[in-house]
């Protein structure tokens, strides 16, 4: 009886000591840090709830925790936060071509909404007259994201292609797109400036708002790696994400964020968003 018991405490200690090099060998958690820019609908806790699943399903393919952080839309541009990642979903171009140029990531695929990206002017149809005209442009007033993101710069280039000097117009800055409607209702501004594929776009359209005005299209937005993570991990994740869309209850995971297809893109192209934001 004895001996029975000690044959079968030494096998419970054997099989105790054999996991322990799996827990010390196992690979730390992959970090995803997600920026969306104020196309958000609300601030960094917003954002790691809604990426979650994206996350937890991520994790079953590479075999590998993977935790969301995600950032406040009023610091897109801070580096510290970005530079600690593993991956990167990054919604505003400018801020993917930042992590490429300066912080050492890579594209790992392109996640397309369906939607044509682009930054717009919208208002009353009545105003679309005042569009033509430099001087009548000046006398509007503007709801826009704060002025260090990148639509709001977009937006005033667009505005001095028109003949407008930005420094002679009138500009109410909020810190989300979603707020502009609330400007316009309120009679604080005229005309809003909003992302064709944000979802108050659709939300002004069915307010009566038209385009007034649109600028260049926009690259999807994207997923980084960092390089630290080695091209073989690199791979697997761009698998992952790709098998996802092969996958009915895993493309509904993306489909949740907007996402219709994963693609190929070209890094250049967010390169020189940043290198134009950088300009102003």
């Amino acid at each position: 009886m004895k001996l029975n018991l000690i044959k079968s405490l030494s096998a419970s200690l054997l099989a105790l000591c054999a996991s322990v090099p799996l827990l010390v060998n196992a690979a730390p958690a992959l970090r995803m840090v997600v920026q969306e820019g104020t196309s958000s609908s609300g601030e960094s806790e917003y954002s790691t709830r809604k990426y979650q699943q994206l996350a937890s399903v991520l994790s079953t393919y590479l075999k590998r925790e993977v935790q969301v952080t995600g950032l406040s839309p009023s610091r897109q541009f801070d580096a510290d936060p970005l530079r600690q990642a593993d991956i990167l979903i990054a919604r505003p171009n400018a801020v993917a071509g930042m992590a490429i140029q300066t912080l050492g990531y890579t594209t790992v695929v392109g996640l397309d909404s369906g939607v044509k990206s682009q930054t717009v002017l919208m208002g009353p149809p009545g105003l679309k007259k005042f569009i033509k005209s430099p001087e009548e442009l000046k006398k509007l007033r503007f709801a826009m994201p704060p002025a260090d993101s990148e639509i709001t710069r977009e937006a005033l280039r667009m505005l001095a292609g028109m003949g407008v000097n930005p420094d002679a117009l009138t500009v109410y800055n909020v810190n989300l797109q979603a707020t502009i409607p609330f400007a316009l209702e309120n009679k604080m501004a005229d005309v809003g400036v909003v992302k064709s594929d944000a979802t108050v776009f659709a939300k002004m359209t069915a307010a009566g708002h038209v385009v007034l005005a649109d600028g260049e299209k926009t690259a999807p937005w994207v997923m980084l790696a960092n390089k630290k993570m080695g091209d073989e991990q690199v791979d697997q994740l761009r698998m992952a994400v790709m098998s996802m869309m092969n996958n009915a209850e895993h493309k509904a995971v993306l489909q949740n964020i907007r996402v219709q297809n994963v693609v190929d893109v070209d890094p250049k192209l967010y390169v020189n968003a940043y290198r134009r934001y950088s300009l102003r």
